[in-house]
Formats: structure tokens, C-alpha cells, sequence
């Protein structure tokens, strides 16, 4: 069977839950504005220098001498567009490390709650085996008190009550767990899945048609694109600040009966400071192109897998769903072993063959679901 229609996402107000209370990203949240406001730190000019020099002369008839000086150094304005340029592009590092942490936060919470209702079906599947094998034991009670059955009939019915009880208080353990696990993302101890079924799924007929409208969504790619771009910029950068900075400042020289005073104008030369610059940065951006190429073949190949895998899965539920509605009814089974039309062996052998049936696919139902939800994490 070939996936059709259109992904969605599922749990979707468990996801609306996260993202207002979640402890995880309240403190990403908190992260990221902090780096995106540390960005803009040093965004105006260099700061001015003021000097001031109180000279004693030698010999004395000279007279004292007292110097004040004050400058402003200017980068050139191709840097200056450089380095706003790049700072944007940290500002947005920033804001796309928050993305990272809540696509990862809710992917996270989607498969707690995938986990949960898988436990709610399979939980429900051991009560209903324990109802009817409270009946089976009650049954062969009355049955071994009469003497219509023997001793080992009537234990294995007991063990056979016991069995299930015991797998049924397994999953009861491991539904809690998860539920613990979910209200610790959520920030509350008072929230509780009680869904026992998958929503409806659906996936992109054609999976490199909906790979290429929404790769760039995903956040890891999204980093790495900003990383490109920040390389890009920085070998820029580094190409620019070949350019001399210049500087203009005032100067006030004060002698005995003489007092000079005007402009000064500076220009400094980076003969030293950039030497390797460009070839370092021209390194980090071959560097990035080829992170970016590497991850997004990586993501590609991954996600196709999962399609594929998807696709195989939706036959293996089907086929499932299938042969459990040609199954015959438990409780047919049950008013056969009552009426003495078949023995106690035969009946719990097509008893476990069902729930097994059932078992397998909610096991199956469970893991296409998880499929679809790694899926679609791109478009968290």
C-alpha cells in the first residue's frame, strides 16, 4: 500500500500544553533572548580615548606643559555593513537554537503520548482478559466443587488468572511511568491521557516533492544554513578589514604663553592582525558547505527510510485488522467451553491466539504511529 493524502500533526493540544508550560522551554525561551540580546552588545562605535599629560620642564625657565588629547576611532563603512550583517545572523542562531530545542521538546512529547495510548489499548485488552478469567476461574470453581472437573483443571485456570493479572499490572506500571514522564514535560502533575486510539494518519503521496517544500523547516537545517551564511559573511568580513581604520580627534598642547590647538586625524594599517584571516575563513566556509551537503543527504536518506518503512507498516495493519475481524468472537469461545463443546486447553489456546492477534497489532498500530510522528517532526 503506498502512502496518500497529507501529514498532520497529531496531539495537537498536548503540543499547545507544551509549549505554554513547559519548564524545558520556558528555559530555552529564556536562553535564547539572552543570546539574542548579548548579541547587539558593542554595536555602536568604539569607544573614544581622552588623554591628558602634565609635563615638568628641565631647566625650570621653560615652564610647565600640559597636553589634552581626545580621539574616535571609524572602521570602514564596508566593515561596519559586515559586522551588522553578521550580528544579524547570530541574532538569528539564536532564535533557531530555541527551534531546535522545541521541535526536539515536542517530537518528545508526541511519542510520550504515542506510548500512552498504546498502554491505554493494551491495558484495556489485559482488563477485559481478566474479566473473563475471573468468569473462567468461578467457572471451573463450581465445576471442581461438583466434580465435573479435576483438581488441575481447576489450577490451571487459577494460573491461568494469575498469568494475566501479572501482565496486566506490568503495563499498569509502565502507563504510569509514561504518564509521569508526560506530566513532567507538561509542568503538571494533574494531566492524564486517557485515549486509547491513534488519530487518523496520513503522509505525502510523493515523499521528494514534500521533502523539498519543507526541508528547509527543519532546525537542524535550518542551523546549518545559518552557519553557511555566518562562513559566508565572515570570509567577507575578513576581506574587508584589509581596509585601514581612521580616526579623528582633537589636540590641545599648552605651554607657558603658548597654547597650540587643533585636528588630528590617525590611520592604522593592518600590516599584522589579519594575517591568515581570509584563508581561515575561506576554510570555515568550504567547512560549512560541506556540513550542509553531508546533513542534508543524511536527513534525506533517513526520512526516506522511514517513509518506505511507513508504507510496508500500513500493509502489515491492515492485513491485522483483517484477519482479527475473521476471528472468531471470545466470547463464542466462552459459551462454547460453558456448553462442554470444547475442553479448557482448546478453549484458553484460541483465547490467547486472539488477544495475541489484537496484541500484535496494537503493537503494530503503535509503531506506525511512532513512524509517522518521526516523520512529520519535520514540520514541528
Amino acid at each position: 500500500m503506498t502512502p496518500q493524502v497529507i501529514g498532520q500533526i497529531h496531539f495537537a493540544d498536548v503540543l499547545k500544553a507544551v509549549e505554554e508550560n513547559s519548564p524545558v522551554l520556558k528555559s530555552a525561551r529564556a536562553q535564547s533572548e539572552a543570546a539574542q540580546s548579548a548579541v547587539h552588545v558593542g554595536l555602536l562605535l568604539p569607544n573614544p580615548t581622552v588623554e591628558a599629560g602634565y609635563f615638568f620642564p628641565s631647566p625650570n625657565e621653560l615652564g610647565v606643559r600640559w597636553d589634552l588629547r581626545a580621539s574616535q576611532s571609524f572602521e570602514f563603512p564596508t566593515v561596519i555593513a559586515h559586522r551588522a550583517h553578521l550580528r544579524d545572523l547570530q541574532e538569528q542562531a539564536a532564535a533557531i537554537g530555541y527551534q531546535t530545542v522545541r521541535a526536539a521538546t515536542l517530537l518528545n512529547a508526541q511519542l510520550l503520548c504515542a506510548d500512552q495510548v498504546y498502554y491505554n489499548a493494551v491495558f484495556n485488552i489485559y482488563s477485559r482478559r481478566c474479566v473473563a478469567a475471573f468468569r473462567l476461574v468461578d467457572l471451573y470453581q463450581k465445576r471442581y466443587q461438583s466434580g465435573e472437573c479435576s483438581v488441575l483443571e481447576y489450577n490451571r485456570a487459577q494460573m491461568y488468572l494469575a498469568d494475566v493479572q501479572d501482565q496486566a499490572s506490568r503495563c499498569g506500571l509502565q502507563s504510569d511511568h509514561v504518564t509521569h514522564e508526560l506530566q513532567t514535560l507538561l509542568g503538571s502533575d494533574n494531566y492524564q491521557l486517557l485515549q486509547m486510539e491513534y488519530e487518523e494518519m496520513a503522509v505525502e503521496a510523493d515523499f521528494d516533492q514534500w521533502f523539498h517544500r519543507y526541508e528547509m523547516n527543519h532546525p537542524e537545517l535550518r542551523m546549518l544554513d545559518n552557519r553557511l551564511s555566518t562562513s559566508q559573511q565572515q570570509l567577507a568580513l575578513s576581506k574587508s578589514q584589509w581596509m585601514p581604520e581612521f580616526s579623528v580627534g582633537y589636540a590641545s598642547e599648552n605651554r607657558v604663553n603658548e597654547t597650540f590647538r587643533g585636528v588630528t586625524v590617525g590611520l592604522t594599517i593592518p600590516l599584522w592582525s589579519q594575517q591568515r584571516a581570509v584563508k581561515a575563513s575561506r576554510l570555515a566556509l568550504e567547512a560549512a558547505q560541506e556540513e550542509m551537503s553531508n546533513q542534508r543527504y543524511q536527513l534525506y536518506n533517513s526520512l526516506q527510510c522511514i517513509y518506505h518503512r511507513y508504507a510496508a507498516m500500513m500493509d502489515v495493519v491492515s492485513n491485522l485488522k483483517q484477519a482479527l475481524e475473521q476471528y472468531n468472537s471470545v466470547d463464542l469461545l466462552e459459551k462454547a467451553l460453558v456448553a462442554g463443546e470444547i475442553n479448557l486447553e482448546q478453549y484458553l489456546l484460541q483465547v490467547d491466539s486472539y488477544y495475541d492477534l489484537e496484541l500484535r497489532l496494537r503493537e503494530a498500530s503503535h509503531e506506525l504511529e511512532v513512524l509517522h510522528l518521526n516523520l512529520y517532526a519535520i514540520e514541528l
